[in-house]
């Protein structure tokens, strides 16, 4: 149902604006023919200031003010296209939408509203958005349902994939991706996303401007992808986020069309399975010598003990063979993480099937041989199905939404007013 101007300055009393200042609500554009009011720009403009924190100048008032414009204006085509066959959906949008100001917005034990109303934002600008993007979601779920259902059949493939590559290095992101819109070009978009960044560096909510502004389908996560096997990423990301630490935000980065901003939120140089966090239990027969042991005795205490060791294939017979020895040195060494050992014990010990004993080991104090009794290797902590399905759905989800809007842009009737 198509929405009139009458309509839209119904919406306007019911979101409590002044009647004093009716008069000064204007059209600013229309969609398809249904209204935008300058109300509703306004509105939309506090919202990006407060999510981007950017410094305000007369440029970036008016970038701002544009992209203000152009996201009301693809909210209409959203709500157009998908009003036709939403059924009940708008009621279940309303509440789930007030869901979301709360869990965006609420503080210091003040709800959502509360808080949208001290810093002069119209709680129902927020909702509407919120509203847009949830009719939006089941929209394209409804008219991709074979590739959506497709996910389900690519999270073993994808579990499987991980569990292959669980010791390459991983890193955790979160993205915001800016694509060039009708009213801003290529070099446009990436001055935005300079200033973007300025504005997280000096404080700004990373989240909160991905939620708004990022078109990858990780917005509705606010920006958040989680861990990522790096080897994967494209080159001139691995190259960026090499240069950052853990916390910190990235320059921007042009690729195929778009920009992307990236927060580096964890890295695991090791991946999921870092071998050197494996748990091991050793056992060792030492042969004690004198201080005054020369080179030869060394040598011949060394051969003795390689040859008492050699039928030897378990940890209890090499403790007997230690104290056989008169040995007054610990015969068991029990749960040590690898990476605590010196790293030509580590080389050691990495190279050893259990029960099998060491060749011999040279210490001041005499000849040793070593045997590994058990090893527990870090468990495979891999994603759930759900987290995996998540992601899959937001790479799916963003692709999809970008070019669905863009042939709606394309066949849109949309006259701007000044």
């Amino acid at each position: 149902m198509k929405r009139s101007i009458a309509f839209a300055i119904t919406i306007l009393m019911f979101c409590g604006l002044p009647l004093a200042a009716w008069a000064s609500v204007n059209i600013v554009a229309t969609v398809n023919g249904e209204p935008i009011t300058s109300y509703e720009l306004e509105q939309r403009i506090l919202m990006l200031k407060d999510a981007t924190n950017i410094e305000i100048n007369k440029q970036t008032e008016k970038r701002i003010s544009d992209d203000a414009l152009q996201m009301l204006i693809d909210d209409s085509l959203k709500l157009q296209v998908a009003s036709d066959d939403s059924g009940g959906l708008r009621s279940a949008a309303i509440a789930k939408a007030n869901e979301l100001i709360d869990a965006s917005f609420a503080s210091e034990g003040k709800t959502g509203i509360a808080t949208l109303r001290e810093i002069g934002i119209d709680p129902m600008t927020v909702q509407s958005k919120f509203v847009s993007d949830l009719i939006w979601s089941d929209y394209l779920q409804r008219i991709y349902r074979d590739k959506f259902a497709s996910i389900d059949d690519k999270i073993d493939t994808e579990l499987a994939r991980l569990e292959k590559n669980a010791s390459s290095p991983q890193i955790k992101l979160s993205e915001i991706v800016l694509t060039p819109a009708p009213n801003r070009n290529l070099k446009q978009t990436f001055d935005l996303a300079k200033q973007m960044v300025a504005a997280i560096r000096k404080g700004a909510n990373f989240n909160a401007i991905a939620q708004q502004y990022s078109g990858a389908g990780s917005a509705k996560q606010g920006g958040r992808i989680g861990w990522l096997v790096t080897e994967r990423l494209p080159l001139s990301f691995i190259e960026t986020l090499a240069a950052i630490s853990n916390g910190e935000t990235s320059d921007p980065i042009e690729l195929d069309g778009a920009i992307y901003v990236f927060r580096k939120d964890g890295e695991r140089k090791k991946g999921l399975a870092d071998e050197s966090q494996t748990r091991i239990w050793l056992a060792r027969a030492f042969l004690p010598l004198p201080a005054d042991a020369t080179n030869a005795d060394r040598l011949e205490a060394g051969a003795q003990i390689e040859r008492d060791a050699a039928n030897i294939s378990s940890c209890d017979q090499l403790e007997e063979l230690n104290a056989s020895y008169g040995s007054s040195a610990v015969a068991r060494l029990d749960e040590i993480v690898l990476a605590d050992l010196a790293p030509q014990m580590q080389k050691l010990v990495s190279s050893l099937d259990d029960n099998q004993p060491s060749a011999s080991i040279a210490f001041a104090e005499g000849i040793a041989t070593m045997m590994v009794c058990r090893r527990d290797k870090p468990e495979l902590n891999l994603p759930s199905r759900e987290e995996v399905r998540r992601v899959q759905f937001d790479r799916l989800f963003g692709d999809l939404s970008e070019r669905h809007l863009v042939r709606l842009r394309r066949s849109a009737v949309i006259d701007m007013r000044n």
